[in-house]
């Protein structure tokens, strides 16, 4: 709108690389995923959480293994340099994973 952008973030997660445990006829795992966002000082600016809790069938769990895991989130933004943190953890095998952007908003 002129003093604010939307800033989305997209996570896609390979879920091979998950170690789900069978339950019940499901292939069960929790993933915690924090996108975290900072300015160019390093300060923060604003962070978002979600806890996926799959309990899965084998035909979704297939399905998933092809595409990945994906999750979208929004930020409001004002134009400048932002760092833009993601980070991954599973409940099963307890592995974790980070990635880190930059990203320009323009003026």
């Amino acid at each position: 709108d002129g003093d604010n952008a939307t800033l989305t973030v997209n996570a896609r997660v390979d879920a091979t690389k998950l170690p789900f445990r069978k339950e019940d006829g499901r292939n069960n795992d929790n993933l915690t995923l924090v996108v975290g966002l900072f300015d160019q000082n390093g300060n923060s600016v604003s962070a978002y959480q979600k806890i996926i809790e799959m309990r899965l069938k084998d035909e979704t769990l297939s399905a998933w293994m092809r595409s990945g895991i994906e999750n979208s989130t929004d930020f409001i933004v004002k134009p400048g340099k932002y760092l833009v943190r993601l980070v991954v953890q599973d409940s099963e095998g307890h592995s974790m994973a980070a990635q880190s952007t930059g990203v320009e908003i323009p003026w």
